[in-house]
């Protein structure tokens, strides 16, 4: 029967002759490592797929060390839910703001979550810097513009 054959596997064995090709290729087996010079850094983006850790890893900076970290406060064109502050939780906005922002390219990373766009604002990320502080941000890939 013709569905009870087996598929042939044709395999390509190692010849000696073309080993002269192997040794014209330039193959990196060291890469000197070298030590940056200090300088005061500004921003740390952990970037990274849904659930690997970066908010984990965002919120023990800002924890254990809450005077050289801190994470810039998103804007929101959702309502404010009864325990959130204006400023300290979101910055709630309207749509049409949002969108005109959007268009003058105002925003680092944005996106649309249950019928509500969530977005960093680039001004927020520059106060965090102009008090001296490191800006972490956490983004999914998927959400930065390019």
């Amino acid at each position: 029967m013709w569905f009870s054959r087996r598929k042939k596997y044709y395999t390509t064995k190692y010849l000696q002759k073309h080993s002269a090709l192997f040794d014209q290729l330039d193959l990196v087996t060291y890469e000197e490592v070298m030590r940056l010079s200090q300088y005061r850094r500004k921003t740390l983006v952990l970037l990274g797929a849904h659930g690997v850790g970066r908010r984990h890893i965002k919120n023990t900076l800002i924890h254990r060390h809450p005077n050289r970290f801190a994470y810039p406060i998103p804007h929101t064109t959702r309502p404010p839910r009864k325990e959130e502050v204006d400023g300290k939780h979101y910055f709630f906005v309207s749509n049409d703001q949002m969108l005109v922002d959007i268009q003058n390219n105002e925003y680092l990373e944005y996106g649309t979550h249950e019928e509500s766009m969530y977005g960093t604002k680039l001004e927020t990320i520059r106060n965090i810097h102009k008090s001296g502080k490191v800006a972490i941000l956490d983004v999914e890939p998927q959400a930065l513009k390019v």
